[in-house]
């Protein structure tokens, strides 16, 4: 069989590789990442193990050009942000499918592991579906989920998601290798079809006098590292958390500590939440520089200063 897949990041790497060491014909598209060091990965990646690579150059006609040529069995995108039109390839054409980091109809858009991080949810979810030509929108073929775990970020969670696509990579081909049909599966009763954009400021900055602590968890978790964590402000100055637990109220105080102050910056930094409970932060990025707790106070935030929304 011949196998495309079209992509813009390090994603397809884990899946061109399973593909390629079980002696398929592996053929790789890549959209030219704006990060040099996934340039540098995936066509590293392509040369060492002998997989065709195509580069995107300057028009999207490139990529009809590249599967009308190869005549590929079955296409699959893993993060391409371009619509596909599949009125351009020609006849007769693959089996082409998306994979898609998260649940379907729910959390489609271009950043769904983001989202799922910041809102919590119990279950972090992937869905290959059919291709048509309207995003994240055909028959899902195959689905997978697994628990959303403490120490989760949006790195970790995009690698486990990029080698959980082989499973369903891996069925798929199988079904088609034996002429068997790729069904739709039902749908939840329970998930609803949204659409969630790619975040905003606005979507990353930790509201103190809104945000429970676990939803500040949760949010750092979504932010991290791509932004460097989420954002706050302390003196008119940027401060981003990289990481945060929640410890509960464990002060013994009667101080009136608003949401957003220190309450002790010893050794830890902890900030108290609306919802009463206590943030233990170890990692701060502020002023450019990578920041261990225990230093804080050197940079001025100290017991009884306040981080503030904006």
């Amino acid at each position: 069989m011949r196998i495309g897949i079209i992509s813009n990041s390090e994603a397809a790497i884990p899946l061109a590789y399973t593909l390629a060491a079980q002696k398929l014909q592996v053929y790789l598209f890549f959209s030219i990442s704006k990060d040099p060091f996934v340039v540098q990965k995936v066509r590293g990646f392509a040369k060492q193990y002998n997989v065709p690579l195509c580069e995107e150059k300057s028009t999207e006609d490139n990529l009809y050009q590249w599967i009308n040529r190869t005549k590929f069995d079955a296409c699959f995108v893993i993060g391409y942000s371009r619509l596909i039109r599949l009125s351009k390839i020609m006849s007769p054409s693959p089996a082409m499918f998306n994979i898609h980091f998260g649940p379907l109809p729910a959390f489609k858009g271009p950043v769904p592991v983001f989202w799922q991080l910041k809102y919590g949810v119990e279950n972090i979810g992937l869905a290959i579906h059919q291709l048509t030509e309207k995003f994240d929108d055909g028959p899902v073929v195959w689905t997978k989920e697994f628990p959303n775990r403490d120490f989760f970020n949006y790195e970790v969670v995009n690698q486990y998601l990029s080698n959980m696509s082989v499973e369903g990579v891996l069925f798929i081909l199988n079904l088609l290798a034996r002429n068997l049909p790729v069904l739709p599966l039902s749908v939840p009763l329970d998930r609803i079809s949204s659409f969630q954009k790619r975040p905003q400021a606005n979507d990353i900055i930790i509201k103190w006098d809104k945000m429970s602590a676990i939803e500040i968890c949760n949010l750092v978790k979504a932010c991290n590292p791509w932004n460097k964590g989420a954002i706050t402000f302390f003196m008119g100055k940027e401060v981003k958390l990289m990481d945060a637990i929640i410890i509960k109220n464990r002060q013994n105080t009667t101080e009136p500590f608003s949401a957003g102050t220190i309450v002790n910056n010893e050794d830890h930094l902890h900030i108290k939440c609306c919802d009463g409970d206590v943030l233990n932060v170890n990692m701060l990025f502020f002023q450019n520089c990578f920041i261990p707790a225990y230093l804080s106070k050197t940079f001025g935030l100290k017991k009884n200063e306040r981080f503030v929304d904006i």
